[in-house]
């Protein structure tokens, strides 16, 4: 319709270009590694609360909640990164190329341990992504590229909708440019 004003309220995002995002088998390793070094840091935990006498209001497994918390919250968007991320080369930033705050890293940790996806369903919608991107990276608004990926350019963020598996998805998405009149979308 002419005259009627675009919505641009979530503004504009950066895109990568599609060999900078991360595909099925680089994110299946990055959950290996870093799921296993999580449960193998109950270890030193264990050990440390079961020889060491205390007399603290701490648990072991509050502490160990909070070391999960500190190395998937707050290590993986730092420049150390997490050890899945360091192996494959990855980092995450957000829709606007930055990086990922702490309560928008939770937030994702959250998605991934009590969202109705799965960590399979979550890795198998990475392969039908045209970003390669998870739901939970959808939801979170971030994206998993190679370290020293650059943007490709910028373009406005707007809401996608997808009908999958009888649920219908609602998510922020960087919309490419239009080429030859017709945008692409996800």
């Amino acid at each position: 319709m002419a005259g009627v004003a675009r919505d641009r309220s979530l503004g504009e995002g950066v895109y990568f270009a599609p060999d900078d995002y991360l595909g099925f088998r680089r994110r299946l390793v990055i959950s290996l590694v870093d799921v296993s070094l999580v449960f193998l840091l109950w270890i030193p935990i264990w050990i440390l609360f079961t020889y060491v006498p205390y007399e603290f209001v701490l648990t072991p497994d509050l502490v160990w909640f909070f070391c999960c918390w500190c190395y998937l919250a707050v290590l993986r968007p730092s420049r150390v990164r997490s050890v899945g991320y360091w192996v494959t080369g990855a980092r995450i930033v957000t829709l606007r190329g930055t990086k990922p705050s702490a309560v928008r890293m939770t937030y994702r940790l959250l998605l991934n341990l009590y969202s109705p996806f799965n960590l399979l369903f979550d890795l198998l919608w990475v392969g039908v992504d045209r970003d390669r991107q998870s739901l939970t990276d959808r939801y979170a608004g971030t994206c998993v590229v190679r370290k020293n990926a650059e943007p490709a350019g910028q373009a406005e963020i707007h809401c996608a909708c997808y009908t999958a598996m009888t649920f219908v998805y609602f998510y922020p998405c960087v919309v490419l440019p239009r080429a030859n009149g017709v945008a692409e979308s996800h």
